[in-house]
């Protein structure tokens, strides 16, 4: 029998966040996406379902890890999900696989319409 992996995801979750290199982006701020997946093996017998939650990995605990890491300035935007990565391998240990995508939306760059963004895939 193959492998069997569960994905936990948020999507799309908003904050407004002073993250940035430019004076402009550290003192207005500017809004922020965050997509975050990550995926665990499931152990139990293939005809039981997960029905508790310590079985889960719990999206809550992992919004709070994200809201935390987002409200602390930072000049790089892969500092930031290199950090959110950390906290999260630290917090669960059965994830083996973490995708997270950090979007500015509306850089202050002259001219420029449109997100920009960093990828960060870690997994074992």
């Amino acid at each position: 029998m193959g492998k069997r992996m569960m994905q936990v995801k948020l999507e799309q979750v908003a904050f407004y966040a002073y993250h940035g290199l430019y004076p402009v982006e550290v003192k207005t701020g500017g809004q922020f996406l965050v997509n975050l997946s990550v995926s665990y093996p499931i152990h139990n017998p293939v005809d039981s379902s997960i029905i508790s939650l310590p079985e889960s990995v719990d999206y809550v605990s992992l919004y709070q890890i994200v809201q935390e890491r987002m409200s602390k300035p930072t000049p790089l935007l892969e500092t930031v999900v290199m950090d959110i990565v950390s906290a999260i391998c630290s917090s669960f240990s059965q994830i083996t696989c973490i995708d997270i995508q950090l979007v500015k939306v509306n850089p202050p760059i002259p001219g420029f319409q449109g997100n920009t963004s960093v990828q960060y895939r870690w997994e074992i």
